[in-house]
């Protein structure tokens, strides 16, 4: 229900005083009114030195115009406090998905022939670690039919956006605010990836197989770090006491007639500034990872992933947990690396999803020294690859978000560490050209 009560004003007007707040909420007059009463003022001020009686009768029709308008827009919101706003945000949004409507309900507005109701939204889009984009969407309607937005975006993120109302007059003079301010987050997920590579697909692998073999003598076993959904029963409480962490005893053959596949999402990188190529082959990355559970699932759809990110491990067992996990992971950026961990992953097979960013790859791959390792890779176009995958950022259409200052950095020189060694590695890479218009 809509309250006349005053709401807060944007996320950057917090800390202005009340009275400040109050008066920005209540101001009457659209930028086009407040450069018209300017103009008045000047004109009025001058008149007794230049003598222009028309000049002064065109600005006192002004400034009476402007009253009017201001007073008939106020009392026509004041009979709005018992309406209902409906504004409907359930739609899954997307990167790259082009154009997506979001629709606004104004149940019992009917403003006057001269008025329009507008729904602004506004706020930033969180595209990196420090890097954001400026949303700011409005639209009008008259009060018989529903409010559509218009919105794209070209990054997966969070959107912080705030929904304000407010009525306009039709000559965009003057407006009265009204009702609390709508505060959504919205979480746009990563674009689809379409350029896996088969053979990657093809060979996929996992950790459990389902057959339940006894042996005469006793099973083995290795050892891992706990995951919710475990058996407690399954916790070697002597090795978790000895770590300081739950670690779990897993038996090579389950009565599940299961496969386990395990992930590494590796969103790491030292470097705190964030430029247009970190932030296209991070975006990159997440589309690669979720088509490919995707894929994979709807192939198999036996298959359970045990996935790991810089904020934990997590097990997907189904679509639903996959759709949760694409969810999520449009909320991780880049962060540092933590401490690699000691223990012995236990892992016969695993996949690594990784960036030129990624400065302790080699380690990694020490770690899984007796893995067979699959990396899915973005990198640095080379010769002979053509345009590899061209990312175009910015199409500057009237829905997309502005970006922030990080679309000045550029690296224009990417590590593109090869990756040797004696490891049992296989490696799939897709050049990514970042493009920004």
């Amino acid at each position: 229900m809509i309250s006349l009560s005053y709401p807060g004003y944007g996320l950057k007007t917090r800390s202005l005083p009340l009275w400040v707040r109050r008066l920005i909420f209540y101001y009457p007059l659209t930028l086009s009114g407040t450069i018209l009463f300017a103009a008045t003022i000047v004109v009025l001020g001058r008149l007794p030195a230049t003598g222009n009686a028309y000049g002064g009768i065109l600005s006192l029709m002004a400034i009476t115009l402007l009253l009017v308008l201001s007073i008939g827009g106020r009392i026509q919101v004041a009979r709005y406090s018992q309406c209902r706003l409906q504004w409907d945000s359930s739609r899954p949004l997307y990167a790259g998905a082009g154009v997506i409507e979001q629709r606004v309900w104004l149940a019992g507005m009917n403003p006057s022939a001269f008025y329009r109701l507008h729904f602004r939204i506004s706020g930033n889009m969180e595209v990196g670690r420090n890097a954001w984009m400026h949303l700011s969407r409005e639209t009008s309607s008259r009060g018989d039919e529903p409010l559509i937005l218009t919105l794209s975006f070209p990054l997966a993120g969070v959107v912080h956006a705030k929904g304000s109302l407010k009525l306009k007059d039709i000559f965009g003079l003057t407006r009265a605010r009204f009702g609390s301010d709508e505060r959504r987050e919205l979480t746009v997920q990563p674009a689809p990836f379409e350029e896996i590579g088969l053979s990657m697909l093809e060979a996929v692998g996992g950790l459990e197989n389902s057959q339940r073999q006894k042996r005469s003598d006793e099973e083995r076993y290795y050892m891992r770090e706990y995951i919710p959904g475990d058996r407690f029963r399954d916790i070697n409480w002597k090795a978790s006491s000895r770590l300081s962490q739950l670690i779990t005893r897993v038996s090579p053959h389950t009565q599940e007639k299961t496969r386990l596949i395990s992930i590494e999402f590796r969103h790491f990188r030292s470097m705190r500034r964030e430029s247009v190529e970190s932030i296209a082959h991070l975006n990159q990355l997440k589309s690669l990872l979720v088509s490919f559970l995707r894929r994979v699932k709807r192939d198999h759809p036996e298959y359970q992933f045990l996935v790991k990110t810089g904020g934990g491990t997590r097990r997907l067992a189904s679509d639903e947990d996959i759709d949760r996990f694409s969810f999520d992971l449009s909320g991780m950026f880049f962060e540092p690396e933590p401490p690699v961990e000691q223990t012995e992953p236990g892992a016969s097979e695993v996949y690594l999803f990784s960036t030129p960013y990624d400065e302790h790859v080699h380690d990694i791959l020490m770690r899984y020294y007796k893995a067979k390792t699959r990396i899915f890779r973005t990198a640095a176009p080379k010769e002979g690859d053509g345009e590899g995958r061209t990312v175009r950022l910015l199409t500057f259409p009237r829905t997309m978000p502005l970006p922030g200052p990080w679309v000045l950095c550029r690296d224009w020189k990417l590590p593109n560490p090869e990756i040797g060694g004696d490891y049992e590695v296989t490696t799939e890479e897709y050049p990514i050209r970042v493009r920004l218009i």
